[in-house]
This record gives structure tokens, sequence and C-alpha cells, in this order.
């Protein structure tokens, strides 16, 4: 019994010295509470935030109310850390209040939870700022987005520096963003983990970023790369910063990730050759990048200013991408720029003057784009420019004088400038000239000789007006790779160093006498048709033999085929190829009717010109067979690329800036374009030309110009059964080809094609004229018209009776025949057939050819299906009257804007209509509009007024100053299309209409309307509510601009087609207008003119509703008698 009470004694001892954890452990343990501190923190943060918590419940059970989830992002959170203390202790490691609507200050108690990781707040009404008392936090994640914070962006943020995640994105914070907010080192992985997430980027974020290991520097073919680069001197060498990153042709897609703005140690950023799409982010602005390149992506909008703001930059490169708009004054900013690309994108506007102030450029590209203006002079001041290309970028010439300053320039390429001949540009100075392109710039005049004491590379002078002869110094360039003086007027005999070379040279389309320089002309034509798969094998399709055309190179050659040859000109530049490949191979399947004519085709660098030899005169449909092969359809950087060149027949114009892809719809897929063509000296001749538009550098460098896949000719007429037979035809064609290719040879391969013979005619007036036209015989029109039959009369002009016809090819056309009553004669016939063979433009009308036989003078021009704009606007018949809305009348304006223009300041010869109204602007079947009659059109002498001795025109369209004093400009032709421009608004003849007595032209009440500020009561009542109002402000205002009766003070035509595309302000021109003495009181002094002259004289001019069939062909003529007789008074 002892023994049993003594160890029971024992026992009990021993329990109350036992541990109290194995107490715990034997009678269950007790749950870890937060630290006191901590919940106190949270009880005053839930006061002042007025957050319902339930204390009574420790904030780290997860019970109670301490960690609710609702919808739409609520929630209301907190996460506590147990580990503390053998994990009887907690602390406060995250807290999240999103969507709460919490109002009032940031509490300072957040900054005494110093286990607290991750802080969101996002989405509640907070004010103020963060208070100073959180700079002691160890925040990880920290989320104040979608508050009402403001002021500076807060400096103790940056002082948190385990920051990894930071969000303050909408609220109203100010001012600049901090040097400061360098110490968030944490943030870089952060923000390369985000650009990683966006752009799908696979980098391994368990290796370190700057380690250079893993797949943190992969470079690859074709230009492919993905590398980070980091500056690791910081810190004594222990901290690394991201300096550097490429991700060039990775087929990223997306937008532009914003968190490269916080990477700020970044100095070069390279994302070419992706997909990229929207525009450059705010938050890049205060970046210190040095170089940046977005090439080649899907980019889009106006130049992004955020660019300008990163002032370091001494690279930028925006080429190939979607911009447009002007490029801004505020480029003037970036003045440690020394590269500038931003070519083929869609700027348009004149090349801002704050371009001058970076005189630090060595490398200035704008190419392919839409500009306005000259070749501004102050480009004089990038004296240390040594690479500048403006090529195809619709600047007009001359080149300034002040070029000759820039004595740095290795590279220099200018093309396809618009407006009238210059002299040679003074390159004298300029010793390290290696590249020199000065193609199609309307330079006359001798070449320099000069050019051939520089150490030139490649030279173009090709497409201009250079006359004489080669100079002697160019016998020092027999080591440039490739000289192109295709295009000229040169003349003499041909250097024996071109005759000897190895190298590419092309002298062709010159007048030089060394024998001939193309295929032989055949005396009598027996080819009535030609298949050629361009750059492929001879394949049958359908029956039909398509030739084979295989020869590679392209450079500079003649190649001569069985019936037809080709001419080639030029190199791929930039390509870094020793050897050019004018053959292009799909690269991809192609799914398609007849896919062999497509699966290679016939590449160019500049111009190529195929021919079809000893043609049978006569009419012929040309069927051009395209598929764009060499960018893909899908989404990567392959299927960026822009294709852009231009496609003569028979030297007319029938392609401009053609499009392969956006014809078809996509790559991969065929178009055939159909022409129709006059063969009139035996030969037929198809042109493809490339004139510095589209992208030239995706997907490489070198990758451009025009691409044919097959060429398709029959005839539009049945050949005569003597036709002779093939054998007969192949002696015939052998014999003339032997000679062509011994001539060839003797040029090595260099000589393009003869030019043209102008052909003789039975009127001595046909002679000198090199006519963009076909010629049609008496039979041939007669059988059209049906022998002029009377129901084919479609109306009567100043030169007779106008017939409708239809060809034997069925093509549609107009007839205008000279009348024998018509006092107009032979003189101006030959003037008219002049002038339009040498116009064209889309609005204008075009001549097919003329006829001459006999005592016929005809002209054949294109039938519009929609006859005049004066019938469609106030037509009297109602059958005849168009319903036009307001976008088509829009079009309608800009489309005779856009052909004024044309005649004004694009053609080479300067023309003045003399005579726009609404009855001389045809509407075809697209309602495009077309302006016709240039049988009244007058040379206008360079830089000087024409005093005419003749007036012609039409009362209430006449300027005052050339009615009264045969004062003539294109201000003249201004004037004319104001009134028309009011027409087309208002759908009221500016002669017929009468609001009031006093009033007795349209253009009279417009004038009072504008005094009134009620100009939008003219536009037209048919068109109801649905039309523009700020389209119809600026076309009225823009029609009284132009019905100034100060000639100065009326814009040009050019102007006018900014102002109506909106790429130009008005202001400016109102602002001139209200400054100057040329008022409304003296526009209305203008009109009384027009008052006095109506009262005195039966109106002559053509009645309102006017087509083709109320013309009066005295109109002219009654005019001008009366015009005289009040220059006599």
């Amino acid at each position: 019994m002892r023994g049993t009470a003594t160890a029971c004694r024992l026992w009990v001892l021993a329990f109350f010295f036992i541990s109290p954890g194995l107490l715990l452990a034997a009678f269950g343990s007790k749950p870890p509470r937060i630290h006191p501190n901590e919940k106190s923190s949270l009880k005053r943060i839930a006061a002042k935030l007025k957050i319902n918590w339930d204390f009574d419940v420790d904030p780290c059970s997860r019970k109670g109310n301490w960690n609710v989830l609702g919808e739409k992002g609520f929630e209301s959170s907190v996460g506590c850390d147990c580990s503390f203390n053998n994990n009887s202790l907690c602390r406060v490691f995250n807290i999240s209040l999103k969507s709460q609507n919490l109002s009032g200050a940031l509490p300072k108690e957040f900054g005494s939870l110093l286990y607290l990781k991750q802080l969101d707040l996002s989405r509640n009404v907070l004010n103020g700022t963060v208070p100073d008392e959180w700079e002691k936090m160890r925040l990880q994640g920290l989320s104040l987005m979608g508050n009402r914070l403001s002021g500076p962006f807060p400096i103790v943020l940056t002082k948190i520096t385990n920051l990894t995640n930071l969000s303050i994105e909408g609220n109203h914070f100010h001012g600049p963003l901090p040097q400061e907010l360098g110490n968030l080192v944490h943030l870089e992985k952060l923000s390369l983990k985000r650009i990683a997430a966006k752009l799908k980027i696979n980098w391994d974020f368990d290796v370190d970023p700057c380690s250079r290991k893993g797949n943190w520097n992969v470079l690859g073919e074709k230009g492919f790369e993905s590398s980070v680069g980091c500056d690791c001197s910081f810190n004594n060498n222990s901290l690394c910063r991201v300096f550097n990153i490429s991700l060039k042709s990775q087929n990223l897609s997306g937008a532009l990730p914003k968190e490269f703005g916080s990477l700020l140690y970044l100095k070069q950023l390279d994302l070419s050759r992706n997909v990229l799409n929207g525009t450059v982010p705010d938050e890049w602005e205060k970046m210190r990048l040095q170089g940046l390149s977005l090439m080649g992506n899907r980019l889009s909008g106006p130049f992004p200013i955020v660019l300008t703001k990163i002032t370091n930059l001494t690279n930028l490169s925006i080429e190939g991408n979607h911009f447009h708009g002007p490029l801004p004054q505020e480029l003037g900013n970036l003045v440690h720029l020394e590269k500038l690309v931003v070519s083929a994108n869609n700027f348009n506007g004149e090349l801002p003057r704050a371009l001058a102030k970076l005189t630090n450029l060595t490398d200035l590209r704008i190419s392919s784009n839409n500009f306005s203006g000259k070749i501004p002079d102050f480009i004089k001041n990038l004296k240390k420019l040594e690479k500048l290309h403006i090529q195809g970028c619709f600047l007009e010439g001359p080149i300034p004088s002040g070029i000759s300053n820039l004595m740095s320039l290795i590279d220099l390429r200018i093309s396809d400038l618009r407006g009238n001949i210059s002299t040679f540009p003074e390159l004298v100075g300029m010793k390290s000239l290696r590249t020199l392109t000065l193609r199609n710039c309307s330079i006359h005049g001798k070449i320099p000789s000069y050019i051939g004491d520089m150490k030139l590379k490649n030279l173009d002078l090709s497409f201009n007006r250079l006359t004489g002869g080669i100079p002697g110094s160019f016998a020092k360039l027999q080591k440039v790779d490739f000289l192109y003086l295709t295009g000229n007027m040169l003349t003499g005999n041909i250097p024996g160093w071109i005759l000897n070379r190895n190298k590419n040279a092309d002298i062709s389309y010159n007048n030089f006498t060394f024998g001939g320089s193309g295929p032989v002309q055949c005396i009598q034509g027996n080819q009535y048709s030609l298949h050629i798969n361009c750059g492929g094998k001879e394949i049958n399709i359908n029956g039909t033999k398509y030739e084979a055309d295989t020869e590679g190179r392209g450079a500079s050659m003649l190649y001569l085929g069985s019936n037809w040859a080709f001419s080639s000109t030029g190199n791929f530049m930039d390509n870094d190829v020793d050897a050019d490949n004018y053959i292009a191979s799909n690269i991809s399947e192609l799914f398609m009717p007849n896919s062999e004519l497509y699966t290679r085709a016939r590449l160019s660098a500049l111009s190529l010109t195929y021919y079809g030899l000893c043609m049978m005169e006569g009419s012929y449909m040309v069927k051009l067979h395209f598929a764009e092969t060499v960018f893909t359809h899908d989404n990567t950087f392959r299927s960026l690329g822009k294709r852009l060149f231009n496609v003569f027949i028979q030297e007319e114009l029938v392609l401009e800036d053609f499009n392969i892809e956006d014809a078809a719809g996509e790559s991969g897929e065929p178009i055939i374009k159909t022409f129709n063509a006059s063969v009139t000296d035996h030969t037929l001749k198809i042109q493809f030309y490339w004139a510095g538009r589209g992208t030239t550098g995706i997907p490489s460098r070198g990758v451009y110009g025009p691409l044919i896949s097959a060429i398709s000719v029959t005839p539009n007429f049945t050949p005569p059964p003597d036709v002779e037979s093939s054998s007969d035809k192949r002696k015939h064609i052998i014999i003339s080809l032997g000679v062509s290719i011994l001539v060839v040879f003797l040029v090595l391969l260099a000589l393009g094609i003869w030019r043209k013979r102008r052909r003789n005619s039975m009127h001595q007036e046909l002679r000198g004229l090199d006519l963009q036209t076909g010629s049609f015989t008496l039979r041939q029109i007669k059988a059209a018209t049906k022998n002029f039959d009377a129901a084919n009369k479609i109306g009567e002009g100043g030169f007779g009776s106008v017939y409708k016809g239809l060809l034997s090819d069925g093509t549609v056309i107009a007839v205008k025949q000279l009348s024998s009553r018509s006092k107009q004669g032979n003189r101006e016939f030959i003037n008219e057939i002049g002038m339009i063979s040498a116009l064209q433009h889309p609005n204008l009308v075009k001549l097919y050819g003329c006829c001459t036989e006999g005592n016929q003078l005809l002209l054949i021009y294109e039938y519009m299906e929609n006859n005049c704009l004066a019938r469609a606007l106030f037509g009297k018949d109602a059958r005849h009257k168009l319903k036009l809305d307001w976008p088509t009348r829009h079009k309608i304006c800009l489309g005779i804007a856009r052909g004024l223009a044309y005649l004004h300041e694009e053609s080479r010869l300067r023309i003045v209509h003399r005579d726009i109204k609404a009855s001389n602007v045809l509407l075809d079947r697209d309602l495009d509009a077309k302006i016709s009659d240039f049988g009244l059109a007058k040379l206008s002498e360079e830089d000087c007024s024409h005093i005419s001795t003749r007036i012609a025109g039409t009362i209430g369209y006449m300027a005052p100053e050339y009615a009264m004093r045969g004062y003539l400009t294109d201000k003249a032709d201004v004037y004319s299309f104001g009134v028309v421009a009011l027409e087309i608004v208002s759908g009221k003849s500016n002669t017929n209409y009468r609001p009031k007595d006093e009033f007795v032209y349209l253009l009279d009440w417009a004038c009072v309307l504008h005094e009134r500020g009620t100009l939008l009561e003219l536009v037209d009542p048919d068109l109801g509510s649905v039309y523009s109002e700020e389209e119809a402000k600026l076309m009225l205002n823009v029609a009284l601009l132009c019905t100034n009766s100060s000639p100065s003070l009326r814009p040009t035509m050019s102007k006018v087609v900014s102002l109506l595309e909106g790429r130009a302000s008005l202001q400016p021109f109102l602002s001139n207008v209200s400054t100057s003495t040329n008022s409304l009181s003296s526009k209305r002094a203008g009109r009384n003119f027009w008052q006095n002259l109506s009262g005195s004289q039966s109106q002559s001019a053509h009645a309102s509703g006017e087509d083709y069939s109320e013309l009066d062909p005295e109109d002219d003529v009654s005019l001008q008698l009366l015009v005289d007789a009040i220059r006599i008074s």
C-alpha cells in the first residue's frame, strides 16, 4: 500500500513539473493570436476608413468578416503569417480592400504594420497623398489604383525599396516622375515579367535576366534576336540595371507595353520587324533612351508626341508603320538626334521648320510619304548629314541650292520629285559621295563633268531631261558598280569605255548616234497575240501556250524572245547581296486556279518594260496577271511589306501606286488587270516602274519594286485570213531580232529602247506632236457611231457635235466631231490633241485617240456614263437629275480640285483650263469627277501671266480680271472652281438661281449669308439633315476664298486640295482675307461687274441643267465679242 501511495505522489509531482508544451499537446493547442500592437493599428485604420471589422473575432482567424469576397472585384480580407514565436504569434501579411468605396485620407497606421507585404486599396475614393509614415514599410506589392489621390508623385514610395509591384494609375497625381524611382530596383524584374506576359515572350525568370544565360541572349537567322543586356556597375558592381533590350523579328503582337517606361536605365530598345499595333504609350516620356527602333510594325495614329519628350534620343526609326498626319514641330526638341528614319509611313503636310534644329543629324530618311510643298531650303543647316534619302514622297523640286553645304554626304538619294524642270544641283564639293541617285527629278541641261571625278559606287541619273554627251570625265567611273543614265536626251557617240566595261550600265532611252538601242521596228506587223509566263517556264493554260521567261539577270538587261522582248533596269539597294535575284518564287503554297502562272514572277528594282514585237495595228486587250507571293498572309512581320509601283501601257499611266495585295484582297491571291491598248507602230510597250514608294526593308532590306506574274495580249479584232503562217512569221521575226541581238551585243546589253518616231500624218499640224494616244480610222468611227446616226448624238459643244459610239471590242466612246460651222479650226484642234495627250490623271477625261482622215477632225474620248455635273445637280428632266448624297458631293468637289491641281502644278506643262463650269465636269459610272474640254486650255508661261488676246469662258464663272482685262493666270481657274463648289453644295446654278431681285448670282447670295453668319442656309434642301455641317462649312468657306476678287488672295489648287482633305487649316486663309483690303465689300464690287455685264447683254452662259445635248457652240464666240466691246469702250 505504502509503495503504491508513494508512486502516486511522484506521478502528481511529475505532472506539475511537466512542460506546458506537452500539456498543450496532451489537452489541445491554443490558436495563435495577432500581435496586440497590430490589432490596435487595425482598429485605428477601421475607425478612419469606417470599416466594420468584427474585433470580437481575431483578425487572423479568417473568421467573421475578416475574409469577405464579393461580386465585381469586391474584396475585404486580411491575411496573416502565424509562424512567429513557435507558431503562436501572427503578423498581418496582406490586406486587400478593393472596391469598398472607402473615403478619406490614407491612414498613416498602415505604416506601423511592418510585416505587411501586400496592400491593395484599389477602386475606392481615397484622397490626399501617401503619408510619410509609410517609408519604413516592407511592402512588396502596393496598389492605389482608381482613387482620388493627388499632388506630386509621392517620394515616400521610392523609399519602400522592396517594392516589386506598384500601381498608382487612375489618380490625380501630377508633375514629373522623380529620379528617385530608380531606387526601386526590384521593379525592373517585375517590369520584365509584365512585358513578357503582354508580348508572350517565354523568358526564363528562374535565371537572372542580367546573367546572359538561359534564353536571355538568343541570336537566330535572318535578323532574329532576343536579348537583354545589363549594366552591372552600380553599388560597387553589386547591382545591375537593364541597359539594352533587343526583340527583333520575333513576330510579337499587341500594344507596346507601358512597362518599358519604368526601365529608367534602358538606353537601347529595338522592337523592329514585329506586328505591334497601336501607338507609343505616354508612360515612355521619362525614359532615357538613346536608341529606339520601331521599324516594321503596325503602329498607327499621328506622330507620337511622347517621342519628342525623350530628349536623349540619338537614333530614332519608325520606318514602315502606318503613322499619318504632319511631322510635329516638337521634333525640334530632339537636338541630339543623329539618325531619323520616318520612311514608308503616311505622313503628310510640309516638312516642319523645326527639323532645321537637328544639326547633329548624320542620317535622315523620309522616303515614301505624302508630304507637300518643296524640299525646304533649311536642309542646308544639316551640315553633318552623311545619308539623305528623299524618294517618292510627293515633294516638289527643284533641289535647293543649299544642298551644296552638305559636304559630308556619302549616300544621297532623291527621286520622283513633282514640279517643273530644274538645273543640275551643285554637288562639286562632296568628295565623300559614294551613292548618288537623282532619278526622275525633272533635271535638264548637261551632266557636270565633275561627277566623273567622284569616287562613286552607284550613280543613277535616269528619267530626267539631261542633254549633251556623256562627259569625258566619266571614263574615271569605270569602277562604279551600277551606272544608270536611262531615259534622258543624251546625244553623241557612246564612249568606248562603256562598251568595254564588265559592270552594269544602262544608257537606254537616249538619242545616241551609235546604232540602234532596242528591237528593230517591223515594217509590217504579223503578230496578233502574246502570252508570257514572266519569270517562269513555258506552260500551257487551257490550250494557250505561255512562253518561258527565265532570264535571271536584270540590272541592265535587254532580252529578246521569239516575238517579244523585255528591258530591265536597276539593282536592289542595301540588301548586301552579291547577285540580285530578279525572279521571285512563292514562299508558301498557292491555292488558286492556274497557279502555275504565279509560282514564279519577274521582279525589277526600278524599271521593267515588256515589248510585243511585229504586232498588227489595231486595238488589243492586255491582261496583266499579278499575285503577291513575297509577302505572306498571316500575323507575322513578313506580311507587313507594302509593294507600290506604277504601270504604263503605250506610255500611258494606267495604274499608279498599285498595290497587288490590296487589289487582290490578300497576298497569295491572283488579280488580273485588263486594259485596252492601241498598236499603231507594230510595237506594244508595257512598263512597270518603281517610283520610290512602299516599304524597302520588309521582310529584309532590298525587297521592293514591280512584280509581274504573266502577260496576255489578245486582239479586239478578227485577224485577216491572209496572215502568214507561223513558220513564215518566225522567219521574219528571227531576221528582225537578229539585227537587234547584234546591236545589243555591241553595247553590252546596256542599251534600251529607241525613241518612237513620230508618225506621219495627213495634216502637217500633227507633225511634232508626240501623242500619248491611238489613231483610229474613219471606218472604225463610222461603224462605232452608225455613220454618225442622229440617234447617237449626245450633244453639241464648242467643236461641234458629240456622238456616242461602240467600238468592236465593246468599248463605249464619245466622239467629238469638229463642226464645219465652228469658228474654231485646225489650230485649236491640234492644240487640244497635244494638250490632252500629254495629260494623264484620274480626274481628267481620257483621250483614247484621234482620226484625221479626209477632211475629218475627230477626237475619241472615254464615255462618261453619268453625263455632266450640271445635269446631275440641276437638270430640268427629273430622269437625268441625280440624287447626290453628301459624301458623293464632297468626292466630286475634291476630284475637281485634284484635277486642277494637276493641270496647274503637277503636269510637266502648266495648263490653265479657262472654262471650268459644271457642264465641263463629267461623271463616270462611279460618280467620280473628270474635267473635260481642253480645247480652251492654254500653256501658261513659267512665272508670268498670259494676257490673252481672245477671252474664252462663260459668264458667271470667269474671274473678273480675266473677263475685264484678259489677265490670265491659274487663279482664274481657282475662281471658277469656287463657283462650281458653291453649286455642288447648294444644288443651285450660279447663273439661274435668284433668291431675290437684287441678287443676280448665287455667289451674291452666298456672300450675304456669310456676312450674316448663316452660310449653311445654302446647303441643298434635298440633303435634309443628312450631311456633315463641318465639311459643308469648310467647302463653302473654301469656295468664298476661291472667288476672292483679288487673284493674289485666292489659294492655289494644291492648297484647296489640302484644305478639303483636312490636311491644312482654313484659319490662316480666313485671317489673311479679313486683314486685307479685299473685304466682302470689294467682293461685291467684283460682283457688280457681272451684274452690269448681265444687264447690257443677253446672257450667253450655258443654261442650268445643261448636258451634252444642251451646249451652245456659239457661246464662246458671243462672249468673246462682248468682252472685246467692253475693252474698247
